[in-house]
């Protein structure tokens, strides 16, 4: 290389060190507006303007086009943010395996599942596991599973089927066993089914998250979805479970919700221990490349623990 073309590449190659305008440009792409940027950065749209037109001037190319409607990233600008993101992600990954290796899980870990898998299932393995790791928090959220995202910064979400948020890995964690049951007093005034097809002769109770229309049963070990209605519904199985202790229709739900009830007398099992189809249970996670260790020391524990038992 010659002088000439050394002294040119001086100013581009300060350009791309300076992280302060490389990181203000990131968060522009982000947000397509100064303002929504410079509220995440706690500075000013001008001071944000001014870091944008600098870095364009140093790299001799515009980055972006401004508009009263907005921004548009330029062909060259949705490069370098692309190139910007890997950069980002990298480091991202040295720092967290870096931490892993000198500290193990640290910070705050984020759990999420069902309410009758937290209660009936995961909360004496997050004790366990807190009391193995005591320099690390942990946030159990109990919710129903139509709401399961990691969207919301969990870092862990265990549930019965894939939530919405793109990207995501998972790992079976085996069968969990489902009952279909109803009140003494229910079965009194309208009559015990005999066989899966009777239920569209009864109210059944429904949760439009574990199938609104359709319940399956393993019916000459096969795989069937047997029509269902009913005059009431709820996303909440601990609802729906209250409905029917009350006498007013069947439910499936998983059979640890229902173990107390069918102890005592409040609730009987219909059909076969069977007959009603299980339903396979994962525990999910983003798909980085590097997870913190609270993140995989936590699902490996879950796992080897379930599939102990």
């Amino acid at each position: 290389m010659t002088q000439n073309a050394e002294d040119r590449a001086l100013p581009l190659t300060a350009a791309l060190r300076d992280l302060n305008k490389l990181n203000t440009f990131v968060r522009v792409a982000e947000r397509l507006s100064f303002t929504k940027a410079a509220v995440d950065l706690r500075t000013t749209p001008s001071v944000v303007s001014n870091r944008m037109r600098e870095l364009e001037d140093s790299l001799g190319f515009s980055l972006m086009n401004r508009s009263t409607h907005g921004i548009v990233l330029t062909e060259a600008g949705e490069g370098l943010y692309r190139n910007c993101l890997e950069m980002l992600e990298k480091i991202d990954a040295y720092v967290v395996e870096e931490r892993n290796l000198q500290s193990g899980p640290f910070g705050t870990l984020r759990v999420q599942t069902s309410a009758y898998y937290a209660q009936s299932v995961l909360a004496p393995l997050v004790m366990e596991f807190s009391r193995r790791h005591s320099g690390l928090r942990i946030h159990l959220s109990a919710v129903e599973d139509g709401s399961l995202s990691l969207e919301e910064g969990f870092d862990v979400i265990i549930a019965n089927r894939k939530p919405a948020s793109p990207g995501l890995i998972g790992h079976d964690l085996g069968a969990v066993p489902y009952v279909i049951c109803a009140a003494p007093d229910y079965l009194r005034r309208s009559g015990r089914p005999k066989q899966p097809q009777d239920l569209r002769n009864h109210n059944c109770l429904l949760n439009p998250f574990s199938g609104h229309k359709e319940w399956p049963f393993n019916i000459a070990d096969r795989l069937s979805h047997v029509p269902v209605e009913g005059a009431l519904s709820s996303n909440s199985d601990a609802i729906l479970l209250q409905m029917a202790v009350a006498g007013h229709g069947l439910i499936r739900v998983p059979r640890a919700l229902a173990a107390n009830a069918l102890r005592d007398g409040r609730l009987e099992a219909v059909f076969d221990a069977t007959s009603a189809a299980p339903e396979r249970i994962s525990i999910y996670h983003s798909k980085a490349k590097t997870l913190p260790a609270k993140t995989t020391d936590f699902i490996s524990f879950v796992r080897e623990s379930i599939c102990a038992e």
